[in-house]
């Protein structure tokens, strides 16, 4: 029988979320190590560019002060050698280019050439040797014409090799121009490319860095260190990621670059600065790996750190994880199961209704749902203990479970609620067992050798026919339940749209009640109470009525029942009055004598805190308590004597009058009604009603009114409705009276209206006729 109602998939489940979970912390730490990674990336990044951009920019003033520098000795050298015949003697030339070079390390050879590009003088070769010719050489012919005609102080050309040296030079020329300004000649200093060393060695560069000089407009390595003295780097324009940078904004005095360098063929990262003076540009750039190999060097131990704390962290979660799915499998085994019966309890038999109702969907079969409850099992705990109950219910559910299928479901729904659930089933199965469940109730149970005989009463809904959800199938087997009851107990029910309209009825009736306290629905009517000998309005009495929006002028018969039921009549009492006495207040202001009835409910009558709110209610209106009266029905007041007749004296201490409502309906005893403070007995209806066709009703109204005075309490006839009752009650001795033959109840405007008439008679006496 259990087999069908177990949960495999509750463990699943928690187990799926604790993994879950786990999944969520490992990629939160993988984040949040990404983005630690990545920040401390890009902080690397801009470290490495600033410190780029700061060397390049060193380098940048470094290369144009010692070309300034060049360029400046060579103009002084111009100015010496212009007065001197040094083309026809160029020999008388020579000292004085031996100290220029001399003072100039960078220069590996001084020239001194004619206009047209004849070399007369070359420091490296002795006189009377073979000078080189230049004229041969047309690419080198066109930038000296170039030159030659360049207004600037000095030219720098392009690197070359040979013409006269034997390694890797470029041409730094400063034309000589005689006082016409017409060139006489030109000097030429030749800088080997491995001067780059006496520029840049003091430089504090990063293993693999490289630092240089590029012609902006033709893209040719310049200077570039350390030094790869090879025709592939120093005789082609370059086109990696350096030159392509410089050319995408000309204008653009520094910037920095990144990609392949078509010089190694390695990813770089660089900076550059333009030169001020010179048509060149100073870079610095190193590897993208020494990037990467500096990052990992500053963070590898926060990184490994974080990896094995992780790893530490995801462990120990994973063994958590274990244990509490084991311990968690053992809690949802614990939370479906009843602690008392061993059986499934409601969450259990929820999930189990959901599982039979999807299967019998598929297969399209029928299902019966039995909702049991023990006929007056309170009555079991409150006369012979809890424990005896408990022992009760495990009886009960050893034998209901005895005659079960195992396929069959028996749950514990909580207190003295079982229910059963029948799986391929339809009405005749049901109705069978059902019968055989009450019959298990015939025998009775044993408690330490005492007897305890109960029954039940079971309600029955069929799948689909009665719902097709479990919350609908539950809500209408509970409903058949209650039919059950209501039928006497011990038989069973099956559930009939009637009894859900009923239940839909009550429940809107709820929501309805529930909107009128907050809206203000309700008002009060007054119904005149009259001295029946001088038909003067002595009080009134307060009658609720619910003016809702939509349906009207709802009967009171309609809720009153069902707020005292449900105890909304505390809140709704409560305001009826607090109103009526407001409404007192304002009466007796306006100079009207009269008293206020107002009834008091059975639940209010209970109220720890009548007393407390009634004296709160009266100090905030100022109303007097002589101008109060509660009328209690005779059945309330019977519920428990002794406690009514303290609460009622508390009242009566207070000045608050009383008045026995429905008397002779109830069962009150005269030992009873005698110790009762009460200062009226109202007649009820029914006796009013036929005191002139009956002869009982008379001899009971008669009775009431002979015991009234004798106790010296005074007599109210209600329910008035004829002039012949009038007559009769006031003919024996009736003090007072109300009906509709008087005056309907009024609202509170009209019922001052009839206060307002000449001496508030409701009768004329000349022909004793009265004015409803």
């Amino acid at each position: 029988m259990l087999a069908s109602f177990k949960s495999p998939g509750i463990k699943d489940h928690f187990a799926k979320l604790l993994r879950k979970l786990l999944v969520g912390f490992i990629v939160m730490g993988f984040l949040m190590l990404t983005i630690f990674g990545f920040k401390s990336w890009q902080d690397e990044n801009r470290e490495m560019q600033t410190n780029l951009a700061i060397q390049a920019g060193f380098a940048a003033k470094s290369s144009q002060a010692v070309f300034d520098n060049i360029g400046s000795s060579m103009e002084l050298l111009g100015l010496l050698l212009r007065d001197m015949d040094v083309i026809r003697t160029p020999e008388t030339a020579r000292p004085a280019l031996n100290n220029f070079q001399a003072d100039h390390p960078e220069i590996v050879a001084v020239e001194l050439i004619t206009a047209d590009g004849k070399v007369v003088l070359n420091t490296r070769t002795q006189p009377g040797t073979h000078l080189p010719d230049f004229q041969t050489a047309p690419d080198y012919m066109l930038a000296f014409d170039f030159d030659l005609n360049n207004t600037y102080s000095y030219n720098i050309g392009r690197n070359q090799f040979g013409m006269g040296l034997n390694q890797w030079y470029f041409p730094f020329r400063h034309t000589v121009e005689d006082r016409d300004g017409q060139p006489l000649f030109v000097i030429q200093g030749d800088i080997s490319v491995d001067s780059a060393g006496l520029l840049w060695s003091d430089l504090p560069l990063l293993d693999g860095s490289r630092v240089g000089l590029i012609r902006n407009n033709d893209g040719y390595i310049q200077l570039r260190w350390p030094v790869q003295a090879d025709s592939k780097n120093l005789h082609k324009p370059q086109t990696g990621a350096l030159i392509k940078a410089i050319r995408a904004d000309p204008g653009k005095i520094a910037g920095n670059f990144e990609g392949l360098s078509s010089v190694d063929g390695v990813n770089r990262l660089g900076a550059y600065v333009h030169l001020p003076n010179a048509d060149m540009s100073a870079f610095v750039s190193v590897p993208k790996s020494l990037l990467l190999a500096r990052w990992w060097g500053r963070n590898y131990p926060v990184l490994l750190s974080f990896i094995v704390y992780l790893v530490v962290l995801v462990a120990i979660a994973y063994r958590l994880m274990l244990r509490e799915q084991q311990h968690t499998g053992e809690l949802l085994a614990q939370s479906r199961k009843d602690p008392l019966t061993g059986l499934p309890n409601r969450i259990a038999a929820d999930e189990a209704l959901v599982r039979e109702l999807a299967r019998a969907q598929r297969s399209k079969t029928h299902s019966a749902l039995l909702y049991l409850d023990i006929d007056k099992f309170k009555d079991v705990n409150d006369k012979l203990g809890h424990a005896s109950g408990d022992r009760l219910l495990e009886q009960i559910a050893g034998r209901i479970a005895a005659i079960l299928r195992s396929e069959d479901m028996l749950a514990r729904l909580g207190g003295d609620e079982f229910l059963i659930l029948l799986p391929n089933s339809n009405a005749e199965k049901a109705s069978i067992l059902a019968q055989r469940v009450i019959d298990v109730f015939s025998s009775s149970f044993d408690r330490h050798s005492q007897e305890i005989i109960v029954t039940t009463s079971i309600g029955i809904c069929m799948f689909p026919d009665n719902g097709q959800d479990n919350g609908t199938l539950l809500q209408n087997a509970d409903t058949a339940m209650y039919e059950a009851k209501r039928q006497g107990g011990n038989c069973y029910a099956f559930y009939q749209e009637a009894l859900g309209t009923h239940i839909r009825q009550r429940l809107q009736l709820q929501r309805d009640f529930q909107r009128a306290l907050v809206g203000n629905e309700f008002e009060l009517h007054y119904q005149p109470l009259v001295d029946m000998v001088t038909g003067k309005i002595v009080g009134a009495e307060a009658l609720v009525r619910w003016n809702d929006p939509v349906l009207g002028m709802r009967n009171p018969a309609e809720f009153i029942a069902f707020a005292e039921e449900s105890g909304w009549i505390l809140p709704l009492g409560e305001w009826v009055f607090r109103t009526a006495c407001r409404q007192c207040k304002n009466w007796s202001d306006a100079g009207h004598d009269i008293y206020m009835a107002v009834n008091l409910s059975t639940r209010q009558f209970q109220d720890q805190d009548l007393l407390q709110k009634i004296s709160i209610a009266l100090a905030e209106v100022g109303l007097s308590p002589f101008q109060l009266e509660f009328e209690i029905t005779e059945s309330a007041s019977m519920l428990d004597p002794e406690a009514s007749i303290q609460v009622m004296n508390k009242l009566k201490a207070l000045g608050i009058r009383i008045a026995i409502d429905d008397f002779g309906t109830g069962y009150s005893s005269l030992s009873y009604l005698k110790r009762i403070p009460a200062d009226t007995i109202k007649i009820d209806q029914s006796f009013v009603s036929g005191v002139q066709s009956d002869p009982d009703d008379a001899a009971i109204v008669r009775t009431i009114m002979a015991l009234a005075m004798a106790m010296d309490k005074q007599c109210l006839a209600e329910g008035i409705e004829t002039s012949g009752q009038f007559e009769i009650l006031r003919s024996l001795g009736c003090h007072y009276g109300q009906g509709y033959w008087l005056s309907r109840p009024l609202c509170a405007a009209a019922f001052e209206q009839l206060l307002a008439g000449k001496k508030c008679f409701l009768q004329q006496f000349s022909d004793i006729s009265l004015v409803a």
